[in-house]
């Protein structure tokens, strides 16, 4: 929203506000110590910086699925569900849910911790919590599977 071309009547409306806000997400997607490994400069540049042309990349990978709207909306969508809206606790919500669920945690993720996703799978009857190691914090799941099948 900060891209001043956001609701301008443009195919291209938004689009380096979407770049960008991908660019600046990536940071939180990876582990630390992984990032600065796979990311680092081989040898010291002024500007271009491996990671800065990385995290440009993914976000116009991002740019190429997704119209700014789309994923402005998306955002907003998961940003305000609320899992209580309209029940009388979060717990009480979790614990109505009947179905088995498999609740699976990574142990460097940074956005969605373990602890938290061990407490989900605590409050749903059924529910089986599995924590997966990986050196790739959020995007663990995806990375792990990307060096293993290929």
């Amino acid at each position: 929203m900060a891209d001043p071309t956001y609701l301008h009547e443009s195919p291209n409306a938004g689009e380096k506000g979407l770049i960008a806000a991908r660019s600046i997400g990536m940071i939180s997607y990876r582990n630390f110590h992984t990032y600065q490994i796979s990311q680092s400069d081989i040898v010291p540049v002024l500007q271009d910086h491996r990671a800065a042309t990385y995290q440009r990349y993914q976000g116009l990978k991002l740019s190429n699925r997704f119209t700014p709207l789309a994923y402005l909306s998306l955002s907003r969508t998961m940003d305000s569900h609320h899992l209580a809206r309209g029940r009388e606790s979060i717990s009480s919500a979790l614990a109505s849910i009947q179905a088995k669920s498999l609740i699976i945690g990574i142990d460097t993720d940074i956005l969605f911790p373990a602890a938290e996703l061990e407490t989900i799978a605590r409050s749903i009857p059924n529910a089986h919590f599995e924590l997966i190691h990986s050196d790739y914090g959020h995007d663990g799941f995806y990375l792990n599977t990307m060096f293993y099948t290929h």
